[in-house]
């Protein structure tokens, strides 16, 4: 082959490798995804007749046959690890079955009915998905007890997907700790939904750490009102024996209907991440707090990020309180303060929550906290006041828009300051304000506490001075 062949085939290839590479390229991410495919199942549970089956998948040997409960306990101890799938049907579970390491179990339209169905205690590796799990009765009953319809427990790399949980009274996913030594971790709970339930869609203990909670739905929480609390995300409080959870991460939810307590609640966390979700018609919308079991403050919590949550209460609601509470330490004599440290509170939306309290009434709520950024939220048809900071340290409240304060029992504030000391450093500025407000600022402190804290420009209502200034609407 002469010279000029060769560089013909070699131009022809070029060619072919250019179109390969630009033909790639140009396809979209949605059309690259591989669909996901479901493992060969090695045991599977069915219905036949008035007994259910345990079938080996690859010889298709019956393994087991009796009650629903038994049946399904039998397959998780047939296998040391694999797949095991549920045919459709309803399975009644009268006691709570142990899951072990390396275990999937999928759901193919299989309801199970039980208060207590699965406990993944000291394992690894386990993938609980595709369940309908409801209560055994037409309606949940009061909190009878404190156990989950899936309980786990010193765990970790556990997956709880695309499952459906309703009609119990307890806890729908329980993250529990039995002891010192109990530590669950790296725990993914997302696409499930939690339906018209007592008490709690997902608890986390404390001592758990990477917990990802996400893309869930949480509705009609506690509406027969048997429960004084009720959440739909809630963690656990810690103690000076117990280690607070770290690392939770609550995102891109929907928690809906909650008319006694609390959409998202936590009792303590460090590295908290409330982002992207959406709260409504929730007595409390968002509440993040520092309390411990025992009473006892040793230390501060610190780093909570709460941003992009969408928020709207309900004014015809019996009761209403504020949007977001970040609340730090603070014991019952209240002779001992631990501030949260390191809070950011940032594009969130909240509308139309009022509060029934007198105090400690908000849109945003910041008490007993150090180093706080509040920045680009919108607040509006808020009963009461847009921020209220309470015993709050450097901060910086920027960019946010208050506008169309509704009064409720008294005139409120835009943005209202108290319980200063002299050492605190507090900066509002370029923020929106709706000058329909009784009152635009509020600051409680002595003049000469206000002259050192900040600059009073930031806050004439005739936008004199200089500096930084907020914009009265």
């Amino acid at each position: 082959m002469n010279r000029s062949k060769i560089g013909l085939v070699l131009v022809f290839l070029l060619i072919i490798i250019v179109a390969y590479f630009a033909y790639t390229y140009g396809i979209t991410e949605e059309e690259t995804e591989i669909e996901e495919v479901e493992p060969v199942p090695d045991i599977i549970v069915e219905k036949s007749g008035t007994v259910t089956q345990v079938i080996d998948n690859s010889t298709q040997a019956v393994l087991y046959e009796g009650d629903d409960t038994s049946a399904i306990r039998a397959a998780a101890r047939a296998i040391d690890q694999g797949t095991i799938l549920v045919r459709p049907g309803t399975y009644t579970i009268t006691s709570t079955i142990l899951i072990g390491s390396n275990t999937e179990l999928i759901g193919d339209d299989a309801i199970l009915k039980g208060y207590k169905v699965f406990r993944i205690y000291d394992a690894a590796n386990v993938r609980i998905k595709g369940f309908e799990f409801k209560g055994p009765l037409e309606e949940y009953a009061g909190r009878s007890g404190s156990y989950g319809v899936l309980q786990i427990a010193n765990s970790n790399n556990c997956l709880i997907e695309d499952n459906t949980f309703s009609n119990f009274n307890d806890y729908g996913i329980y993250l529990v700790t039995r002891s010192t030594s109990d530590h669950n971790q790296q725990i993914t709970i997302k696409n499930n939904e939690f339906l018209d339930f007592g008490y709690c869609g997902v608890m986390i203990g404390k001592q758990s750490s990477q917990i990802y909670v996400d893309d869930n739905l949480f509705k009609d929480i506690n509406t027969r009102l048997l429960n004084t609390n009720s959440y739909g995300i809630a963690v656990a409080k810690g103690s000076t024996s117990y280690k607070y959870a770290e690392y939770i991460y609550i995102r891109n939810n929907i928690v809906e209907n909650n008319p006694m307590w609390e959409g998202i609640d936590s009792h303590g966390a460090n590295h908290l991440y409330i982002e992207n979700n959406e709260v409504t018609d929730c007595r409390i919308p968002i509440s993040v707090s520092h309390i411990t079991e025992d009473d006892t403050y040793t230390e501060s919590l610190h780093d909570v990020t709460i941003t992009g949550n969408y928020i709207k209460g309900n004014f015809d609601a019996a009761k209403q309180d504020s949007g977001i509470y970040v609340l730090g330490g603070r014991n019952n004599a209240r002779t001992v303060v631990k501030p949260y440290i390191n809070v950011v509170l940032k594009d969130n939306t909240i509308t139309e929550v009022n509060n029934w309290l007198y105090r400690d009434d908000g849109a945003i709520v910041v008490r007993n906290v150090d180093e706080v950024l509040i920045y680009n939220n919108s607040i509006s048809k808020v009963g009461g006041t847009g921020i209220n900071l309470e015993n709050a340290n450097n901060v910086l409240v920027q960019k946010n828009r208050i506008k169309e304060l509704v009064t409720i029992l008294e005139p409120r504030s835009a943005i209202s300051v108290s319980h200063v000391t002299e050492d605190y450093v507090i900066d509002i500025e370029d923020n929106a304000i709706d000058l329909s407000a009784e009152c635009q600022i509020h600051f409680d402190a002595s003049a000469d506490i206000t002259e050192k804290c900040m600059d009073l420009s930031q806050f004439s209502l005739s936008n004199s001075g200089t500096g930084s200034k907020n914009i009265f609407l």
